[in-house]
């Protein structure tokens, strides 16, 4: 017997040593005796290895010894005596809880390796073989006895290891892992394992899999290279083991199949994993959306099946079992249901979701936790709020919110801060007077109404041929429920009735106006809101009503709050420009004499001071290189050959001379290119169909309200930039490029019968890449019109071109029908995979503040960057995509993130990231600037995007 037998019998678990190495102070002095003593380490390492080797479980001695523990109590009952076998299983809880503690410290973790006989121990091979004990354990994982339970002891040693960042990358290797999942291979190969051994290592695996380090370790193993498919790691048989688990499809020889909450352990796991881009990217083959599905649509209708409890059967033995296998078998169908929701955490996910069918029931289920405040899983650090967000980006997932009343309690919780809550809440003090024009009780509120309202096909299915009521009077507590209530009592105050029906009425209507600033800043959503519900004409006439006199004059206007901000909205409204083509005014008076130096108005145009000064763009034709590779190329046969050189010169550019690639540069160079592409069968892979129709026939076609004042904006913009001149003839050509588009893209339209307003008809939206097209053709309606045409064979025309992919015949029909676009499933989905892997502090801000970056992406990509890149730039960013392929819409994206670093983490402290990115130009980025790091992330990363684009599936429908 040495000392520490003793203490083993005093404190089995080294309650001692672990209070001394709680603190700082403590544990450096502890520590540091620990050097000059370090037999008391060497000596618990040795005889932990001896231990396991000889596999002295000590199941037995373990359990005479608790059940003895638990009859002893102090007195005469109180246990002297010990055996021989029990005190060396005590000693061997105490020697491991003294490595278990000293492993999680860095100069704890310098002790090692350990001299053995012959050998050196390392900390690798001590975990390796404590991980031979979990098959040792008892069945018992809830009663006392299972304190000393030794699968127990080395689980808890396993998951501290696990859970520390710094300890996870030294200690757990692929050694260890593998030793770990060793039992889930050779029970898929017929092996049985013990359900205590299974729950262990998916306790083990499930902490593993919520720290960053433990991700990476089971996605990829030790390589370095993320990404890139490693066909050893381990997330592969963790997959392969919970996909057979949940369809009961593992090996008849292994008797009855893994108890409920076998499986439900390991599908957490994998949810921990597919929950974010990364991890889907590996686990998206196995398809596992669909086996969860499954199960839980067999879960529900048990659920159906179980009898209702009756209270006169609560002494019936067979009432009992049937209460409890109902409460077992609704606790399964909240878990699968819970398991589906977190596709939603990735644009793709939430594709694959709605797939199943189970979008409603989802969004139910994540509205019943979000409004008791609970969090997302026992390993996840933030609420709802991201996956909230990414569901409100598309049309299914707006009207299962909409459908579930998750958007009429925000606006609940909205109205009870604006304005008053419901007549049976307590008022135990008088709020206090808001001084700022958003208050920060009403942020929140505001943040969050920000977060599902800014996207358009989401906005569209929630307003979209919705009248507004505009009732005489209303009263002080009618609360509205929707979002057209919300507009009609916050944005369009245009009545007395309204004035009268609120308690602050400043406050409300600036901040009715705060939320139509930001669903403006989407183009397609101001267009609807302009064509449905006349807001400039109010706000208009707001400002009139707001003026002293008849003449007009800035000295008449009234200023305050209301006034500034509908200023505001009316210049972002009526102006379409980039960062140095339109002057905002801003929101705020100065100290100085004239507080509010901006001319206010109350028609249209709008002052002079709000539009600055354009150059003319030169008609001369400067040398460059692109020029000078052009001129010499014209005769040559534009090929794959051909085009490799234009992108080096285009490149060469960009990168000098960016200011000089503008006007018929431009449109000669996407020419030719366009030319070659259509000769690479990999880039032109639909056909090209013929357009059926006529001039007289167009001329006798209607288009939506919302597409005519689409084409008035264009043409103001293309006046603003100086290419257009006559403006009732562009009006006239881009009306009938338009109307030639649209008859042409509805001849390769699918009929879907689906609820989803956005897919019942044509695309309704302003089609805002021709309109592109046609400024950068000068106003050319023969020349757009013909490149339009043929580029609709493109891969890129799906992704540059977002009503090309509406309702088409060359997507797969389930995509079609699902009602989210590809340049939210696919294209935002691998913005968000680069975001996390190249910018991950900017990922990391945006999962912080419940927004996602492929929200915003979708608005930027939907509008060709209008309002967000000055024209320059956005003709840059269409050659880029066009030239150098369709991925570099998403390194455009990427790019831009990290330009914007530091602002989106100084916004994320101040909680307005949504409203930064959304009403904010891109200031300072050119497409030239950061064309070198597109390239190096077309070297990662070129191969991931493309083949994951929806294009793969139709090719094959193509070909077919």
């Amino acid at each position: 017997m040495t000392p520490l037998h003793y203490f083993a019998l005093l404190d089995p678990k080294a309650s001692w040593f672990r209070k001394w190495m709680h603190g700082n102070y403590s544990r450096t002095a502890v520590l540091r005796i620990l050097e000059k003593h370090r037999i008391l380490v060497d000596t618990c390492v040795k005889f932990l290895m001896d231990f396991v080797s000889t596999r002295k479980s000590g199941s037995d001695s373990m359990t005479d010894l608790t059940d003895t523990m638990r009859r002893s109590k102090i007195g005469e009952e109180k246990r002297k005596i010990f055996t021989s076998k029990e005190l060396e299983y005590l000693y061997f809880v105490h020697c491991l809880s003294i490595i278990g503690v000293v492993t999680l410290y860095a100069n704890g973790r310098q002790f090692f390796p350990v001299k053995q006989r012959d050998k050196e121990v390392t900390i690798t091979d001590l975990l390796v073989s404590l991980i031979h004990l979990l098959p040792h354990g008892g069945t018992e994982l809830a009663t006392r006895a299972a304190v000393f339970d030794p699968g127990n002891l080395v689980t808890d040693v396993l998951k501290c290891v696990s859970a520390s960042q710094a300890v996870c990358s030294e200690c757990m290797k692929n050694k260890v892992i593998m030793e770990l999942i060793s039992p889930l291979r050779m029970y898929m190969k017929g092996r049985k394992c013990k359900e205590s051994t299974l729950l262990h290592i998916a306790d083990i695996l499930s902490v593993l899999a919520s720290s960053q380090c433990g991700r990476q370790m089971l996605l990829y193993g030790e390589s370095k290279e993320r990404i890139k498919h490693n066909k050893l790691a381990a997330v592969h048989t963790i997959a392969e083991f919970a996909k057979k688990s949940i369809s009961k499809s593992l090996p008849s020889q292994c008797g009855p199949a893994p108890s409920r909450a076998v499986v439900g352990a390991y599908v957490f796991i994998c949810r921990q994993i597919y929950s974010n881009c990364e991890g889907l990217h590996v686990l998206y083959p196995y398809g596992l959306h669909s086996y969860i599905a499954d199960a839980w649509r067999e879960a529900s209708r048990e659920t159906e099946r179980a009898p209702t409890p009756r209270p006169d059967s609560d002494s019936d033995t067979s009432s009992q079992s049937g209460k409890q296998e109902a409460i077992d078998a609704f606790a399964w169908e909240q878990t699968l249901r819970d398991n589906l929701l977190n596709f939603a955490g990735t644009p793709k996910g939430l594709l694959m979701l709605q797939q199943t069918g189970a979008m409603n029931e989802c969004v139910e289920y994540m509205y019943v936790r979000y409004a008791n405040k609970l969090q997302v899983s026992k390993h996840e650090k933030f609420g709802y709020g991201t996956m909230v967000t990414q569901i409100a980006a598309t049309a299914p997932g707006m009207v299962a919110l909409h459908s579930t009343g998750f958007i009429k309690a925000l606006l609940a919780e909205l109205w009870s801060v604006l304005e008053c809550g419901p007549d049976e809440r307590r008022i135990i003090r008088p709020t206090a007077i808001p001084v700022d024009p958003i208050d920060k009780s009403a942020h929140k509120s505001l943040m969050s109404l920000v977060n599902v309202l800014s996207a358009y096909p989401a906005v569209y299915e929630v307003i979209a041929n919705q009248p507004l009521a505009n009732k005489e009077s209303y009263s002080f507590r009618e609360v509205p429920d929707t979002i057209t209530g919300i507009i009609e009592r916050l944005i369009m105050v245009d009545s007395p009735g309204k004035v009268h029906s609120l308690f602050n009425v400043e406050q409300s209507h600036v901040f009715g106006l705060r939320i139509l600033s930001v669903m403006c800043c989407c183009l397609d959503s101001f267009l609807l809101l302009e064509t449905q519900y006349k807001i400039q004409d109010m706000l208009l006439q707001s400002q009139q009503q707001n003026r002293r006199g008849q003449d007009e004059g800035r000295d008449d206007f009234i200023i305050d709050m209301p006034s500034v901000e509908r200023n505001h909205v009316l210049v972002r409204t009526y102006i379409v420009g980039g960062p140095s083509e339109r002057i905002l005014p801003p929101r705020t008076l100065n100290d100085q004499d004239d507080p509010y130096p901006w001319p206010l108005f109350s028609q249209f145009p709008v002052p002079k001071q709000y539009t600055p000064q354009l150059i003319r763009p030169s008609a001369m034709k400067q040398e460059n290189e692109l020029t000078k590779f052009l001129s010499a190329s014209k005769n040559d046969e534009v090929n794959s050959l051909w085009l490799d050189k234009c992108k080096k010169a285009f490149c060469s550019l960009l990168t000098r001379k960016a200011d000089l690639g503008t006007g018929k540069v431009l449109v000669d160079m996407l020419d030719r290119v366009l030319s070659a592409l259509l000769k690479i069968p990999d880039e032109s892979i639909f056909p090209l169909k013929d357009y059926i129709g006529s001039d007289s026939q167009l001329k006798g076609h209607k288009l939506p309200a919302l597409q005519i004042m689409g084409i008035k904006m264009a043409v103001r913009y293309g006046q603003h930039l100086k290419i257009l001149h006559n403006v009732s003839e562009s009006t006239e050509k881009l009306t009938m490029l338009i109307k030639q588009s649209t008859q042409y893209l509805k001849q390769q339209q699918r009929k879907t019968d689906s609820e989803i307003r956005f897919l019942q008809q044509d695309y309704m939206g302003h089609d805002w890449f021709a309109s592109t097209l046609f400024l950068m053709m000068s106003g050319n309606r023969e020349k757009s019109w013909n490149f339009l045409h043929k580029f609709s064979t493109l891969i890129a025309s799906g992704y540059l071109w977002l009503p090309r992919f509406h309702n088409s015949m060359q997507l797969p029909p389930q995509l079609t029908v699902s009602g989210i676009h590809p340049v939210f499933s696919t294209t935002g989905h691998n913005i968000e995979l680069l975001l996390q892997i190249e910018v991950p502090l900017v990922y990391s801000a945006f999962k912080m503040s419940g927004y996602t970056c492929s929200q915003i992406c979708q608005n930027w990509l939907r509008q060709c960057f209008w309002n967000y890149f000055d024209w320059q730039d956005i003709c840059h960013y269409v050659c880029v995509c066009i030239l150098m392929g369709s991925d570099y819409q998403v390194y455009t994206c990427v790019a831009i993130f990290k330009h914007l670093q530091q602002s989106l983490l100084l916004h994320a402290q101040h909680k307005d990231l949504q409203v930064f990115l959304t009403e904010r130009p891109i200031q300072g980025f050119h497409v030239g600037n950061y064309l070198e790091y597109m390239q190096q992330l077309e070297q990662k990363y070129r191969y991931l995007v493309l083949t994951d684009k929806v294009y793969n599936q139709a090719m094959i429908m193509t070909k077919q």
